[in-house]
């Protein structure tokens, strides 16, 4: 798959103590921080750099199915009464491509689709409204993620894996990665650096991609068919389709009557 091209955030963070910072060069700025309980209407236990499938009775009739995915980011509105909202960020063509390739050889998952703000029917980017999308798009599980730049060398993801059609929490899953190289040396460097594979936003992408794999190839192995109950007492009334006996011979192409 072709890389697109990887922006850095920033060059380098400067401390002016009082000095005129210098002109072309960025500052690194953070941005408001999404927590596990945006993710997820529930108590969530957090985890790091792993997954954690909730315990309880396992669960069958997973698998065959597709899942939704979309991501969460807290915004500034300027608004004194509400100063920081919720809202979903996917680009689904990015999205798209993304997962659907980090889940290619994960056969029990036919589908992996993106959902945007436009999905939530004007609803504010909460759980349950994120959830009531996944239900309404016939998904039957739904990934929810999050980014974090903790520093400018430092990243993590973290996401909440639904089990949609039963309104119920999967699993959590979490990705933390540091710069391989500081923002200064590339900075200086006179020679091309490959920023996917030193920079932490293309590094814990990576990872966290690769822990979603896990997680959803685990669920795989734990699934069952699922139960189908009968009504009591109920009896068909005659075969889906008449009976022919003896069974009739499949002619081949051109051969004789």
């Amino acid at each position: 798959m072709k890389r697109m091209p990887f922006t850095a955030l920033g060059s380098v963070i400067v401390l002016t103590g009082g000095c005129a910072q210098p002109k072309g060069v960025e500052v690194w700025q953070p941005k408001p921080m999404v927590h596990w309980q945006d993710l997820s209407s529930g108590p969530i236990l957090p985890v790091r750099d792993e997954f954690r499938i909730m315990p309880g009775k396992p669960r069958g009739g997973l698998f065959p199915g597709s899942l939704a995915v979309t991501r969460v980011s807290i915004e500034k509105t300027g608004d004194p009464d509400r100063p920081l909202v919720p809202r979903l960020t996917t680009d689904p063509r990015n999205e798209f491509l993304q997962w659907n390739s980090a889940l290619d050889d994960q056969f029990a998952v036919g589908e992996v689709f993106p959902i945007s703000g436009k999905d939530l029917g004007g609803g504010a980017a909460e759980p349950d409204q994120i959830l009531a999308a996944f239900v309404a798009l016939h998904a039957r599980l739904g990934l929810v993620y999050a980014v974090n730049e903790l520093s400018e060398t430092e990243t993590e993801m973290l996401g909440v894996l639904y089990d949609a059609e039963n309104r119920s929490t999967l699993a959590v899953l979490h990705a933390y990665s540091v710069s391989v190289v500081p923002p200064e040396v590339v900075e200086k460097s006179k020679e091309p650096i490959d920023m996917w594979e030193t920079e932490s936003r293309a590094l814990v992408r990576a990872k966290f991609e690769s822990i979603l794999h896990g997680c959803i190839h685990e669920l795989i192995q734990r699934d069952r068919p699922a139960t189908v109950v009968t009504p009591v007492g109920w009896k068909p009334k005659a075969p889906v389709r008449p009976v022919v006996w003896p069974p009739r011979k499949v002619k081949s192409p051109g051969a004789p009557g």
